[in-house]
């Protein structure tokens, strides 16, 4: 019972800071993704008297994917019934070219504003329409998740270390007598303090496989796919091999920052 409280008083404090990690790269994809989308479904409105190319549009926007031509039929077959034949050529000929723009990437409102002002001063460019409005209240608001999940998260992962350090510094209390007469018969620190690295490198293990066994569990419920489904983020957003990597790497790190902090901070004492 004590070995597994032992465990547990490093275990549970992991486990808060693994599962922080895990919810910042969750919510960075999901977000990536709806960026994507809203980057696919997003496009600029150019009216120009000179014909446009795509070539010509990327030479000025680094951003440029797709450039197509948008034909006023629609309109002009609402005038036919009110227009002569010659009214509507005399009108077609006077027309702008209509162009819809799309982006590789979706872009911030900072630089939005920069697409929208270097179009502009293309030659034969009257107008251009960004929806600004729109796409800034939509970016805004993937900002605020994408920031609160951090600071959240951030904050967990801040207590989470601090736990786990004052744990590490029980385990060095309870072993300090082996720790002395080891330090007595000359041996080195990283001997001295093995069983500090020891322990806590098993309990990163434990941490980081739970973690990927309670996320898989969780994104594969039916619960969870509803969820899912309703935000239109696909349960790819949870990688179990990559993650596993990054999570094991991580609590690994952590360990061993605090076992190593704990010696130093005892030898400073």
């Amino acid at each position: 019972m004590n070995l597994l409280k032992r465990h547990l008083a490093l275990i549970v404090p992991l486990l808060a800071l693994l599962f922080s990690l895990e919810s910042i790269i969750l919510v960075n994809r999901a977000v990536a993704k709806h960026e994507n989308k809203l980057s696919d479904n997003y496009s600029i409105v150019i009216a120009s008297k000179n014909a446009l190319t795509l070539d010509k549009v990327e030479n000025f926007i680094r951003e440029a994917k797709e450039l197509k031509a948008i034909t006023p039929d629609y309109m002009m077959n609402e005038l036919k019934k009110d227009l002569s034949r010659e009214s509507l050529e005399t009108l077609q000929r006077e027309l702008p070219f209509f162009y819809s723009l799309k982006l590789s990437v979706f872009p911030d409102e900072e630089r939005l504003q920069k697409i929208n002002a270097t179009l502009s001063k293309l030659n034969g460019v009257t107008k251009v329409e960004s929806f600004s409005k729109s796409h800034s209240q939509v970016y805004k608001l993937l900002l605020i998740i994408k920031s609160s999940i951090v600071v959240f998260a951030s904050l967990i992962a801040i207590l989470s270390y601090i736990l786990m350090v004052k744990q590490i510094e029980i385990w060095k209390f309870e072993h300090s007598d082996r720790m002395e007469i080891m330090a007595f018969l000359g041996a080195p620190a990283w001997m001295k303090n093995g069983i500090l690295f020891r322990l806590a490198l098993i309990d990163s293990f434990i941490s980081t496989i739970a973690i990927i066994a309670g996320m898989t569990y969780l994104i594969n419920s039916s619960k969870m796919q509803g969820v899912l489904s309703t935000l239109e983020v696909t349960s790819d957003i949870f990688r179990m091999g990559s993650d596993f990597i990054i999570l094991l790497f991580t609590s690994i790190l952590v360990s061993i920052v605090s076992v190593v902090f704990v010696i130093i901070k005892q030898k400073d004492l």
